[in-house]
């Protein structure tokens, strides 16, 4: 097998990996740093993919509100975790936002301003108005400008290279194999290893990810002995089906007050709503929850949808219709002007036509748990971004992924630098060539629907058995009478699945993104966090974190 080696590696592309990369090698530039990167640099990561009317990034800047400071931006953050976010993680998040920001803006990136100042806009979880965006272009915005960035530094990068094992040697992560243009396998070794590969997004039917967000960070991490937390809380809602693009509903679109209608052209909302709980109010609620979460009554509106598609009475397409052609042009396109010009674009004009809609995966809140300096329990092993976990908590607020992959990306980037400078690595003489078979797309389409099905909006007992029973049949599928991975697309779906699954069959209780049907308070005696981590054989633990 072809064998690369490097000092600092770096798995992914996006926003945080591509950070990471760069204050890696801005802490050395003696050092050798690679990027590798499922798709095209630039291109691949849930940082570039645009998918709504803003996407934000946070920072108490102060700019629309000067009473805005990070003692208040860190109180939002564990107020809005419901108790399971890292204080120390969400403290490191919000005395250094504004640095992070600071240093884009001198990369060149050009958020927006009115009347020559920073425009920040108010999110959902927030008190204070601290996002800044540059519209639906943010995400892109900001790996464009750490790609120049990286390209001025002499970074190496390699495209079309996934990720998906981690090779380990003296009980040390040393690098990974990856898989080129999805088949040859390449051993790539450093004395560092950076993830920053991103969720699962796309082992659920519908979603809002791109092509390369299928959980392999979570599994190669578990597989090497590291602890994930917080897998039982998924960033769920209401994303477009029809017509065919990935993009999410949110901001002025509830606003309008849509009509929500099913296959039959019946108006549903009403049915799901509590006395005293109105189907506007919820609506308007919803302009300020983007994601499902049992923080406030907006949580009716996803649970509505969601039951009416497993009822049967969604679209052909899996959806429900939204109707806003009571609304003029102009109201339209002056306050949802994104996304009003991307679905026209796609072949829908809202002020006459109605979409599909249905709930969608957005992001993992849970991942491999890191400290303060982003590294995780095995040694010479760090995580950044989305595949991290402990920075949020049951929910987060909205513009906190992105400030997540600048702040820890830096960290993890400067941490890594270090490791490979300071401490000794003893690489394998060889690198045994694994023989994966080619992926059982039907399996992995079953597992989609699986999911979505019973690890999304609404959960109960019976559904997360079902999920677990179905992921114990397809073991045996995976591995080789000696252990070996066969299929390791499948075998990474079924460990993510299972992560998920098992953590909230044991949360007994509803509590932000997590809602169990059979279940649906909170319980003040589960305000900790369920860790996971292999065992001593093939078993998965999932247990309680001890109480704070």
């Amino acid at each position: 097998m072809e064998t690369l080696r490097t000092d600092v590696l770096v798995i992914g592309g996006g926003g945080a990996g591509s950070r990471a990369a760069y204050e890696a090698k801005r802490f050395d530039a003696g050092l050798r740093v690679t990027l590798v990167v499922e798709g095209a640099y630039g291109a691949s990561g849930s940082t570039t993919f645009v998918g709504s009317e803003t996407l934000g990034i946070n920072a108490p800047l102060g700019c629309a509100d000067p009473t805005d400071s990070p003692q208040v931006y860190l109180a939002d953050m564990l107020d809005t975790g419901l108790g399971l976010a890292s204080e120390e993680l969400c403290r490191v998040i919000a005395y250094e936002a504004s640095d992070r920001v600071e240093e884009l803006l001198a990369l060149g990136v050009e958020f927006d301003r009115k009347d020559g100042r920073l425009l920040q806009r108010k999110l959902s979880g927030c008190t204070k108005a601290r996002s800044l965006s540059c519209g639906g272009q943010t995400g892109v915005q900001i790996v464009r400008a750490l790609k120049r960035a990286n390209e001025a530094l002499g970074v190496t990068v390699y495209e079309h290279m996934r990720a998906v094992e981690l090779i380990k040697q003296e009980g040390r992560v040393v690098g990974a194999i990856c898989l080129r243009e999805g088949q040859t396998p390449v051993a790539v070794l450093g004395r560092a290893v950076v993830l920053a590969c991103g969720g699962a997004g796309r082992l659920f039917r519908g979603n809002i990810n791109p092509e390369g967000i299928k959980g392999d960070g979570f599994a190669m991490a578990y597989r090497a002995g590291a602890t994930l937390t917080n897998m039982e809380f998924i960033q769920v809602g209401p994303g477009v089906v029809f017509p065919p693009i990935r993009f999410i509903i949110h901001s002025h679109m509830w606003r309008f007050i849509p009509r929500l209608l099913n296959k039959h052209g019946e108006e549903f909302l009403g049915r799901y709503c509590p006395a005293g709980v109105s189907p506007a109010d919820v609506l308007d609620l919803k302009a300020m929850s983007y994601p499902f979460s049992t923080r406030t009554d907006a949580k009716y509106l996803d649970i509505a949808i969601f039951k009416e598609l497993m009822a049967g009475k969604g679209t052909e397409r899996g959806g429900v219709y939204l109707d806003v052609t009571h609304v003029p042009r102009a109201e339209l396109t002056t306050k949802a002007p994104i996304t009003y010009d991307t679905l026209l674009k796609a072949g829908v004009d809202l002020a006459s036509e109605r979409v599909e809609i249905a709930p969608v995966v957005q992001s993992f809140n849970g991942g491999v748990r890191i400290d303060k300096d982003a590294r995780t329990d095995v040694p010479g092993l760090f995580c950044a971004g989305e595949v991290s976990g402990g920075v949020h908590g049951a929910d987060r607020p909205g513009g906190n992924n992105l400030i997540d992959s600048q702040v820890f990306g830096y960290r993890a980037g400067v941490s890594a630098a270090k490791e490979a400078i300071e401490a000794p690595v003893t690489w394998p003489d060889r690198v045994a060539e694994p023989e994966y078979a080619p992926c059982n797309d039907s399996l992995v389409r079953e597992l989609q629907d699986l999911y979505y099905r019973h690890l999304t909006v609404v959960r109960d007992e019976a559904g997360l058995q079902k999920v677990l029973k179905r992921i114990e049949d397809l073991k045996e599928r995976v591995c080789t009478p000696a252990g070996d991975i066969r299929d390791i697309s499948l075998a990474n779906a079924l460990a993510v699945g299972e992560m998920v699954a098992r953590s909230a069959l044991l949360r007994r209780e509803s509590r932000g993104t997590h809602y169990r049907e059979d279940y649906p308070d909170i319980e003040p005696r589960f305000t900790r966090n369920i860790l996971v981590k292999r065992g001593e054989g093939p078993e998965m633990r999932v247990e309680w974190a001890n109480q704070r």
